[in-house]
Parts: C-alpha cells; sequence; structure tokens
C-alpha cells in the first residue's frame, strides 16, 4: 500500500515557489479551520463529485481538511497518482494553486 501523501490546494494571486508553497503548508497545517472562500468551495464542490476509490471506507469527506482560503486533501488510496492528477485538475479549472509538499512541487 502507498503511503498517504498531502497535496494542498489554495487562491493565489499568481504562481508560487516552492518556499512560498511550503510556508503556505506550514502555516495551514498549523491554522484553525473555517469558511470557504468562493473558487476554494468550487473546487471541493467538483471534488466530492467523484469517487476516489469506490471500494474504500474513506470518503472525501474524512480525506479533507478544509480551512478558510485553502484545502488539505489527505491521499490516502493505493492509486494515489490518479487522485492527485484529479486534484491537480481540478486545482487548475478553478484556478488554485496546487502544493504537494513529499515531492515539494507546487503547481499553478
Amino acid at each position: 500500500m502507498d503511503v498517504p501523501v498531502d497535496v494542498v490546494v489554495w487562491r493565489a494571486p499568481g504562481p508560487a515557489s516552492f518556499p512560498e508553497a511550503a510556508a503556505r503548508y506550514a502555516e495551514l497545517r498549523a491554522s484553525t479551520l473555517g469558511a470557504f472562500e468562493p473558487s476554494v468551495a468550487a473546487f471541493v464542490r467538483e471534488l466530492k463529485q467523484t469517487s476516489p476509490d469506490p471500494s474504500s471506507p474513506v470518503s472525501w469527506d474524512e480525506a479533507l481538511t478544509v480551512g478558510v482560503d485553502a484545502v488539505i486533501v489527505h491521499v490516502v488510496w493505493p492509486e494515489q497518482r490518479r487522485v492527485l492528477d484529479l486534484v491537480e485538475l481540478l486545482a487548475h479549472k478553478h484556478g488554485l494553486v496546487c502544493y504537494e509538499p513529499a515531492r515539494q512541487e507546487a503547481m499553478s
């Protein structure tokens, strides 16, 4: 089984560098959670319309940590790359930055 990974999605004015993305990830991990920013809400709504793994007991609700303007997606399913590709695609569609800390990669 793959080791679970996190991917962080948030709204930013432009592309994020690795140091900016890493700092934002650390900030989000330490922050209190709150209400959605509109583009983040649209991202979460669309993400929840898909099924990460129909055979898994883990749902999107259990795999999302939602902040005021960001989401941490805890990718815990065996087909991680497929889920990560979906998260990246939807983040891009909604104008959000996508950061994968394990690979130290920020995508806008």
